[in-house]
């Protein structure tokens, strides 16, 4: 394979794998809080759960564009040179 097509896929496992992460522990941290309210019988506003969203970690956009252009250029330059 080419190397533009290896670093393409591996630009865009690595955004889902940041973005994937960044959320469980985003869920995690806000869950516990909840969790600790409702467990000490806390009256008024229950703190709902957050997640986060797709452009809150400015690397996960900038990786998956990077992999979608060496994804494209990689296979461009395969088709060209047959």
């Amino acid at each position: 394979m080419k190397i533009s097509r290896v670093m393409g896929f591996v630009f865009i496992i690595m955004a889902g794998l940041i973005y994937t992460l960044e959320k469980g522990f985003y869920l995690l941290a806000t869950s516990t809080v909840k969790g600790g309210f409702e467990a000490g019988d806390n009256t008024g506003v229950v703190p709902e759960i957050e997640t986060i969203g797709f452009f809150e970690n400015l690397f996960v956009p900038v990786f998956i564009v990077l992999g979608v252009i060496l994804l494209i250029y990689g296979f461009s330059k395969s088709e060209n040179n047959k």
